[in-house]
């Protein structure tokens, strides 16, 4: 009888043993062999809240539904990904910096920080009064608080900066003390304006003036033909183009047309460029401009050269926003 009940007893531990190894095997969850990902950069280096981001890295999935992007604790919706990039709006945060992370296909990347932008912004949208053409003998310069006027005449016409002189050259600036266009280091600037040109004539915005009054990088249109220009201590009336960055026909260019020109660094010597169609919404330009012996610092401007006539140039919606 012992030896019976101990055969029984053995018999259960064994089916014991079975039943729970069969079902430890069953419960086993499926290995995960996605490849980690990697946040290697960001475009641009440093931005602000509300700044499309995109974040380039390794080993992101291409479905967004796979990918979790997380703002310190935020997690943020992606605007569009593929398996090296993915882009972002960046929320509103507080904070001066953002540990980014990416969970992909169940596996969480790197954590990188990216500076957010305090951003000071400084903007003329000329709804004033008309003021007839002025030179820089006007003081206080009637067409706005810290304008300053190089060479040349302005107006202020129909809630516009504009010219309709003739075979005159002209510039002037936004000599606002805090207006100073640094990039790196933390630092960070981006220019916009609208610029309207009539044929025969070149219109332009400036940035990065120096100190000097005559030394800056110049964006000017005419027609068809773009160019970025960088001037010397002569100034454009000399004609003292150091450097022809850019010089040529684009298509979406047109004389008559009104455009949204934005310029943007984040490093010295390499400028972000961007042209828009104002009626259309149409993308014309972008592209990095890049300057190996950059100017740096400095403020914005506008620029003409009235070479037919008539000439009708209207400048309009300046902003320059500051790191």
């Amino acid at each position: 009888m012992l030896i019976r009940n101990h055969k029984i007893i053995s018999l259960f531990m064994l089916l014991t043993v079975l039943f729970y190894g069969c079902k430890k095997d069953g419960d086993k969850l499926p290995v995960n062999n996605a490849p980690i990902p990697r946040i290697l950069t960001f475009i641009p280096e440093n931005a602000a809240p509300g700044d499309l981001l995109t974040i380039k890295g390794l080993n992101f999935s291409a479905d967004r539904e796979k990918n979790i992007v997380r703002f310190n604790q935020t997690i943020v919706a992606a605007e569009s990904v593929s398996d090296t990039a993915i882009t972002v709006i960046i929320p509103e945060l507080t904070a001066k910096t953002a540990g980014i992370t990416v969970r992909s296909n169940g596996k969480i990347s790197n954590k990188k920080n990216l500076n957010l932008v305090q951003i000071k912004v400084f903007a003329d949208d000329f709804e004033r009064d008309n003021v007839p053409l002025v030179g820089n003998s006007a003081d206080p310069n009637p067409l706005g608080e810290h304008w300053k006027i190089g060479i040349g005449k302005f107006a202020l016409e129909n809630k516009k900066l504009a010219t309709h002189a003739a075979g005159m050259q002209a510039y002037m600036f936004y000599r606002h003390p805090e207006a100073d266009m640094k990039s790196g280091n933390g630092n960070f600037f981006k220019l916009s304006a609208e610029i309207n040109v009539s044929a025969g004539s070149f219109g332009g915005i400036i940035l990065n003036a120096q100190e000097d009054g005559k030394s800056f990088y110049l964006l000017r249109m005419s027609g068809t033909l773009m160019q970025f220009l960088k001037s010397g201590s002569g100034g454009p009336e000399t004609d003292h183009w150091v450097s022809v960055l850019i010089s040529g026909d684009f298509e979406g260019l047109a004389a008559g047309t009104t455009y949204k020109v934005e310029l943007s660094s984040s490093t010295p010597g390499q400028i972000i460029l961007k042209v828009t169609n104002v009626s259309t919404n149409g993308l014309v330009i972008n592209r990095t401009i890049e300057d190996s012996n950059p100017y740096t610092g400095g403020v914005p401007g506008f620029y003409y050269f009235g070479l037919a006539n008539p000439t009708d140039i209207y400048f309009d919606n300046m902003t320059l926003e500051i790191q």
